[in-house]
């Protein structure tokens, strides 16, 4: 590569320098790259990375990502890595930017030669013979290529010609925010998503910047938690807002944060604009609408209502997922991060700063207030939420929305509008109006186009509505809670592509007439508490009905009809209705993998056809339900005490049992509800698939007898009665199945003595009342949880759970606190764990003196959502469960077990090295009180594990342990709830009682 030699004419004092300007280049190629100024996450996610590439052949490793998440930083620290183990390297940055000309691609080509050939002004003369030198020159070579912001396949394709022609061992490293371009590259392609900083990241970044520290001062710590919520774990956004805030005072950065949130910094919009500037036109118009009305909503609905707006949203919403704009959850909703969408919004606020009525969309109320009250609209908005933060009054001219010709989108809710409105736009796709204080529409309004009608708690009375108009396109519909509804008019034809009927709590509502019975389209219907509801179709024909809920509908006496067969209804509640007997077309139902059924106040007999439903996993069963006595499948028959029989050729997927019979002993899940003969026989030790059982305000029952091995989850809410020596065999019994033996201690504390039962006096400085919320909304945010039928139909993994009166952690749990965290020390694997908590009711008012015995029920019924959180070596923070607690009235002890295998599953890749310091944290989320008496809070907890804790000389003090039982005694109230419970990727998902 010397241009001389010592042979040659050239001096050996320019051979020499010749040398060292070759050897300084070297060097020179050698110097890491700079990665961050502070690269915090950055080697925990370069780890992750590199764990996954460990092969032989020719890699890619697609890391995608948002703008401004960290993509370059971790392709940069990854390029440091392991750039040594190549024969050449190459960082091409800003790629996008200099591929887009053929010029830039010579560039760029040249500067790939150079820097693995060790070549100076090295000259390609045009693309295509520079891709043929690369294949020439090296495809011997085992290189490293880094290719920065990538937006199109064709641009590699133009440097690289084809990925696979270097030698076996080359890594080639890409980062885009096209997630669709990685997928174009076939499997030869590992793909790394890049996830926002956590909370301790964030905060740890962000301090650098702000502070020159790795931690806020304790002054400014609840402001620097306010940039962290805003930023969401952006680190772009954190370090621009931690350079901004840096050394000003406290009164500025609160003026700060407010303006941010009104308008965003414009070096962060900045950044994000460049994804949405490479969408079309189409795809910006669905963005903008996502962002300003349709975050958090189903998919389908979506795409159902932008499909009647002409936006192709089945192709454009796939768009904006490849370009990280916006998310999926696991529910199909669509989701993106809080500042893409406060860019959207501010685009729209750009379109007309000064005048709102000339913008394309309004959501903010003081601008949507201003817009209807001075009558400022125009043929220019094309949707307006109307949405105040309180209840609010606004006086409107019947004819505001007259200007609005084009408006689609029209949401209310909060807000009682004082004069009824004469005027609704024909446009309209979506009429979504909570508590619509008029019985009519206005006569001029024709909604041809509308696709959605959500109008609860209204006053609106379908048979007057539908008896002038026809809406074919009505697609959704829901008339929840609405008291003025006595009869439907005929729906199959005023709207006969009905999908979703919402009608629950519609206590009024008495019939509904046979042509009901024949909406082919119609796939969602509720009609739960419908208190007066008498009469349904007397046939039902619903090929696409998936879900039907009848509960509560109290005097609803006969099931329809079912004359063919039905097998896409998979959900169907009949529970709490007079039904005492099921029709034997109900063997129609050949999908149906849930059923509730049965009251307390009817016997309910079964018809043989019941045997029909082989897809049935979970059947609930109130009061007397009776089956038949003799079973026949084809030529099979078996007797139903003939266990082996029953379980052979009946429901032979049942694995959800609300009521425990003498024929069920095969069953795999099974729950006993609430009654006042609760008498358990030895024999249950026969169900040997049994896996939940639920026993709920039984104020008999006294003991459970050994239940079966393959028991995983209990629940005894409010059950005061149960002795603790039954229930401490059932705690050793979990503590068995969880590989955790009572005797295991923790060498980090010499003694411990459990806390006093009754400090109550610390306990109401830890209520936390802005957690609390009102039954409406803590049922809104519990149905979130359930926004799909396959939430209800959600099989479990091997977790372990228990729920009982009392609130005394048991002395062998080798880690307790009075506090609602608990830390130790594990090894390079996740042990097996089990966490309690005690759950204290306090009254808001009064004195502790009527609350000191655990099992004593308070006039008062509480309902809570708790949180856990799992974090290691003070850093990685995420969620492991989440669980809703029903009609608490006393105070329980919670115990929740995850075997090893499912942790390190689940959190393996948080742990690092042979030590790891873990904390678990536990928090009441959300809490209702019905009658406004008593509050729920975490007055202790523990955690029992296999630690691995250095000894200490310091010795756990806690208060006034003469007040503590024995650990015999103790050992009883370990125990969790059941319910309706949904994993997913960051945590479970419990509910105390059936969805």
């Amino acid at each position: 590569m010397f241009s001389c030699s010592v042979n040659d004419s050239c001096s050996e004092s320019e051979f020499i320098q010749e040398i060292a300007e070759e050897i300084s280049n070297f060097k020179l190629n050698r110097t890491p790259l700079f990665v961050a100024r502070y690269p915090v996450g950055i080697n925990y996610r370069v780890k992750c990375i590199l764990s996954d590439i460990e092969s032989n052949d020719v890699h890619m490793i697609g890391i995608y990502g948002p703008s401004g998440i960290g993509k370059s930083t971790i392709a940069r620290a990854i390029f440091n890595r392991i750039c040594d183990r190549f024969d050449g390297f190459c960082y091409l940055e800003n790629f996008r930017e200099n591929s887009g000309t053929n010029d830039g691609v010579i560039k760029l080509q040249e500067t790939f030669l150079s820097e693995i050939l060790g070549v100076k002004n090295l000259n390609v003369g045009n693309k295509f013979r520079g891709i043929n030198i690369i294949k020439e020159k090296l495809s011997c070579m085992r290189i490293l290529l880094v290719l920065d912001d990538v937006d199109k396949l064709v641009h590699i394709e133009n440097l690289l010609g084809k990925c696979d022609w270097f030698a076996y061992g080359s890594r080639i490293i890409i980062t885009t925010r096209d997630k669709h371009l990685l997928a174009t590259l076939g499997n030869c392609c590992s793909t790394y998503e890049v996830q926002e900083l956590d909370k301790d990241e964030a905060l740890e970044l962000f301090s650098m910047y702000a502070f020159q520290r790795n931690k806020p001062k304790k002054d400014y710590l609840e402001l620097a938690n306010q940039v962290i919520q805003y930023t969401k774990g952006h680190p772009l956004a954190i370090e621009i807002m931690g350079a901004d805030l840096c050394g000003r005072t406290k009164p500025e950065w609160k003026s700060a944060l407010y303006m941010y949130e009104r308008i965003p910094n414009k070096d962060i919009q900045k950044i994000f604009e460049m994804s949405y500037e490479g969408l079309n036109a189409i795809e910006q118009d669905i963005f903008l609408d996502i962002a300003c009305f349709f975050k958090g909503f189903l998919k389908e609905y979506v795409v159902d209502i932008l499909d009647a707006c002409d936006l192709y949203p089945i192709y454009g919403i796939q768009r904006l997922i490849d370009k990280c704009l916006i998310i999926v959850d696991r529910y199909d909703r669509l989701f993106m991060h809080d500042l893409l969408q406060q860019m959207g919004r501010d685009i729209v606020r750009r379109e007309s700063p000064k005048m709102p009525g000339e913008r394309s969309r309004l959501w903010c109320y003081e601008d949507v207030h201003k817009v209807l009250t001075e009558n400022t609209g125009s043929e220019k908005i094309r949707g307006i939420t109307i949405c105040s933060p309180e209840p609010s009054k606004m006086k409107l001219e019947p004819n505001c929305l007259e200007k609005m010709k084009n408006l689609k989108f029209l949401i209310v809710s909060n807000v009682d509008i004082c004069r009824g409105l004469k005027y609704l736009p024909n446009e309209l796709r979506v009429l979504d109006w909570s508590g619509y204080p008029l019985s009519s529409l206005p006569s001029s309004f024709d909604p041809q186009n509308l696709i959605a009608l959500n109008m609860p708690e209204s006053r609106v009375t379908l048979d007057k509505l539908f008896k002038r108009i026809q809406c074919r396109n009505l697609t959704y519909m829901n008339f929840n809670s609405n008291q003025y509804i006595r009869e439907l008019p005929d729906l199959s034809s005023a709207t006969p592509n009905i999908k979703k009927l919402d009608l629950r709590y519609c206590r009024r509502l008495v019939n509904v007439p046979d042509t009901v019975g024949y909406l082919d389209k119609l796939e969602s219907w509720d009609l739960m508490n419908c208190l007066e509801l008498q009469t349904l179709p007397s046939c039902i024909v619903m090929k696409s009905l998936k879900h039907l809920n009848l509960f509560g509908c109290v005097r609803f006496k006969r099931f329809p009809h079912i004359p063919q067969e039905m097998e896409n209804l998979k959900f169907l509640s009949l529970g709490h209705t007079a039904i005492r007997e099921l029709p034997p077309s109900i063997g129609n139902l050949t999908g149906l993998e849930r059923l509730e059924i049965g009251s307390d106040f009817y016997s309910c007999h079964l018809p043989s056809s019941i045997y029909k439903l082989q897809q049935l996993r979970k059947l609930l069963l109130y009061g007397n339900v009776k089956f038949p006595k003799d079973v026949g499948i084809g030529r099979q028959a078996a007797a139903c005490n003939s266990y082996g029989g029953f379980s052979k050729y009946c429901f032979p997927k049942l694995n959800f049992l609300k009521k425990l019979t003498s024929c069920f002993t095969h069953s795999k899940k099974c729950l006993l509800s609430r009654s006042e003969d609760l008498n358990f026989r030895e024999s249950i030790i026969r169900f040997n698939r049994l896996n939940r059982l639920l026993i709920q305000d039984s104020k008999f029952l006294k003991k459970i007898p050994k239940l079966p091995e393959s028991i995983r989850q209990v629940d005894a809410i409010n059950c005061n009665s149960l002795k603790s020596e039954s229930l401490r065999k059932l705690i050793l019994q979990f503590g068995r199945n969880l590989g955790l033996s009572p005797n295991m201690k923790c060498s980090g504390v010499k003694d411990k003595v459990l806390m006093d039962s009754h400090s109550h006096r610390n306990l109401s400085n830890q209520i936390d009342c802005s957690s609390r919320v009102s039954l409406s909304k803590f049922i809104a945010i519990h149905d979130e949880y359930f926004p799909t039928l396959d939430a209800y139909l959600v099989d479990f993994a091997e977790r372990y759970e228990i729920i009982v009166p009392g609130k005394k952690i048991p002395n062998w749990i080798n880690h307790q606190s009075i506090e609602s965290s608990v830390s130790f020390w594990v090894g390079p694997e996740f042990p097996s764990i089990a966490v309690c908590v005690a759950f204290h009711l306090i009254p808001l008012k009064d004195s502790y003196a009527n609350n000191d015995k655990h099992g004593s029920i308070c006039g008062d019924i509480i309902d809570c959502i708790c949180d856990i959180h799992i974090s290691t070596n003070s850093r990685k923070r995420r969620h492991m469960a989440g669980f809703t607690f029903f009609d608490l009235k006393c105070d329980h002890l919670w115990f929740y077990g995850e075997p090893h295998s499912r942790l390190q599953r689940r959190f393996g890749d948080l742990m690092q090295g042979d030590r790891n310091h873990v904390e678990i944290s536990c928090k009441i989320s959300h809490w209702t009180s019905k009658f406004g008496k008593y509050a729920p809070m975490i007055a202790r907890m523990g955690v029992h594990v296999e630690c691995v804790c250095p000894p200490q000389n310091s010795v756990i003090i806690q208060h006034n342990s003469q007040n503590v039982d024995d650990g015999t005694e103790l050992l009883a109230p370990l125990l969790s709830q059941n319910g309706s419970h949904t994993d997913s990727d960051v945590g479970d998902l419990s509910s105390s009682s059936s969805p």
